[in-house]
């Protein structure tokens, strides 16, 4: 360091004038001698600050070099050394004020002051001293870099894409400037020339995953999704044999909605790491996602039979039981799950979803009880489906009360509140039911549960019918398939007596569900309104075999 070899050739100089005084006898001091004292002092507090500097107390360091600059106030390695203390202990304005006070600055000094003042938040102030510095040195990359950032900052784009451009051709990361270059455009909107930056980039740097990404990005911002698709397609193509490509690619085919993409991609991943727990289990998450349960459930079985099944796998496999009604197994499943992780609120739900199924309403009640006291946090979704199996087991008057309670929790939630207004309908409150489903309907006219299950009690009893018609035929706009909107458009055309346009409907939702009473009890009422008495009897019949203790229905075919 420069400073050392200074002051060590002015302390020599000082020992040989004292041993030259020691044998001249009382020679008086000369007029250099009080320079020669500073420096020795100087020298002094600058070995303690590097001292301490060196020992981490860099506090005690500053304050040794700040006495060491009294002493030598005309160094620059002092004031470049103590400026980069200060700039460590977050004092940037006096760092900064250090470094100005040089007389002959580098470009390292005007990046240095640059660099404090960014801290301060002082950008247009940084941005002239990085000016500065390049002015001495053009060739700097960072300095460019910076300067380019803060103008974009402070909104003077065309100074920025000069900058950003010239720091491509000194950047010793091509691909990486390039990048920041296609960033800037992507702020501005300017998709063509981030396209340009980023393909710029793609022919320099193949199949970087950073490069794709941003292109196909860049690309989706234009408008031409099919692009960005057909771009991840070609790279996956072109690294089928690379599943660290292939891994990274896998998220960006899900951001594009190419499900069937992502599953390919997982699969040949799933084949290059056979016996990789995580990438079979996401693999098998997928194709569960995807709705392909069989292949979902063997791949699930092989990953348990491997050894590998967490509480997550146990937890589909209860789910894919659950799907096929075999509650049997799905609760075995969610049991498992839960002897892994009993923090799991899902698989507690499910499980005694899976317990009620079975007809132990009773042992479900307790599961909840027991999911209740393990997950306090989920106490809402607990209750939710508690209350819902309540109303499976008609005991309408407890599902009331816990609908009631969630309400009162979130009188938002139009969830809740539809499920308590059916509660009310089904317990006989036929006012406080409408009176629930009406406000659903001020906040949310499209509700089209809402609005066919309005439409259906208006068309049971008889009353508002053309307004519970308009009902049903908007909530069969919205989902025209629906065999339970079908049903009450049906009978809501009964009621009308228009009785040869309700048999459409009445067939159609048939068509869909041939599991539900009362779809066939309707549709035997409608024949018999057409006097098709015989299709009427058939039509009896199929309901009572699905409801055999319906007493009502037995006595039509009686009646007949």
């Amino acid at each position: 360091m420069k400073i050392l070899r200074d002051l060590t050739i002015i302390l020599s100089a000082l020992f040989i004038s004292c041993g030259g005084a020691a044998v001249k006898n009382s020679q008086k001091p000369t007029e250099q001698e009080p320079d020669s004292y500073n420096a020795y002092k100087a020298y002094d507090y600058f070995i303690k600050g590097d001292l301490y500097e060196k020992s981490g107390n860099i506090t005690e360091a500053a304050e040794m070099y700040r006495k060491a600059l009294i002493y030598d106030p005309s160094s620059s390695d002092i004031r470049r050394i103590l400026s980069n203390i200060y700039l460590k202990l977050g004092r940037f304005n006096e760092a900064a004020v250090l470094r100005s006070e040089i007389r002959d600055k580098a470009p390292e000094d005007y990046n240095f002051i640059g660099n404090c003042l960014q801290y301060t938040k002082d950008f247009s102030g940084a941005a002239d001293f990085y000016e500065r510095s390049l002015e001495l040195d053009p060739t700097q990359y960072m300095p460019r870099r910076y300067l380019a950032t803060l103008l974009q900052t402070l909104g003077n784009y065309n100074e920025a894409e000069k900058h950003y451009r010239i720091a491509v051709k000194y950047s010793p990361d091509k691909i990486g400037s390039l990048l920041d270059l296609g960033a800037f455009y992507m702020k501005t909107q300017n998709y063509e020339k981030a396209i340009d930056a980023f393909s710029e980039a793609q022919d320099d740097g193949g199949t970087d995953i950073r490069i794709v990404t941003n292109l196909a990005l860049a690309m989706t911002a234009k408008g031409d999704s099919s692009a960005a698709d057909s771009l991840y397609q070609k790279t996956m193509q072109d690294n089928w044999d690379n599943p660290i490509i292939l891994q990274a690619l896998l998220p960006l085919f899900f951001s594009i909605d190419n499900i069937e993409y992502a599953e390919k991609t997982a699969a040949r991943i799933a084949e290059h790491y056979p016996d990789d727990p995580d990438i079979l289990r996401h693999y098998a998450f997928i194709l569960f996602g995807n709705q392909k349960f069989a292949e979902a459930e063997s791949l699930f079985i092989l990953i348990d039979e491997k050894g590998f099944a967490d509480s997550d796998v146990y937890y589909y496999l209860g789910r894919l039981k659950q799907f096929d009604e075999e509650y049997n197994l799905s609760e075995k499943y969610f049991r498992e799950a839960l002897s892994l992780e009993d923090s799991l609120s899902d698989a507690w739900i499910n499980l005694a979803l899976s317990v009620d199924r079975q007809d132990r309403y009773e042992e479900s009640l307790g599961i909840m009880k027991s999911a209740l006291e393990k997950v306090p946090a989920d106490s809402l979704d607990i209750l939710f489906y508690t209350s819902l199996i309540h109303s499976r087991n008609e005991r309408h008057d407890l599902a009331r009360d816990g609908y009631s309670r969630l309400l009162e929790s979130n009188p938002d939630n139009i969830q809740f509140r539809f499920n308590l207004a059916a509660s009310y309908e089904r317990l006989g409150g036929f006012d406080l039911a409408e009176g629930h489903f009406r406000e659903i309907l001020k906040v949310d006219p499209d509700n089209a549960l809402t609005l066919n299950y309005l439409g259906y009690m208006y068309a049971d009893r008889g009353i508002n019918l053309e307004e519970a018609r308009t009902m049903i035929e908007k909530a069969l706009a919205i989902d025209p398939d629906n065999g339970a909107f079908l049903d009450s458009y049906a009978w809501v055309l009964y009621k009308l007596g228009k009785y040869e346009e309700a048999i459409v409907p009445m067939n159609s939702a048939i068509e869909i569900d041939q599991s539900d009473a009362i779809l066939f009890d309707h549709q035997g009422d409608i024949y018999a309104a057409l006097n098709q008495f015989d299709k009427a009897v058939k039509s009896w019949e199929n309901a009572l075999k699905l409801d055999p203790d319906n007493e009502e229905i037995r006595a039509k075919l009686k009646n007949r």
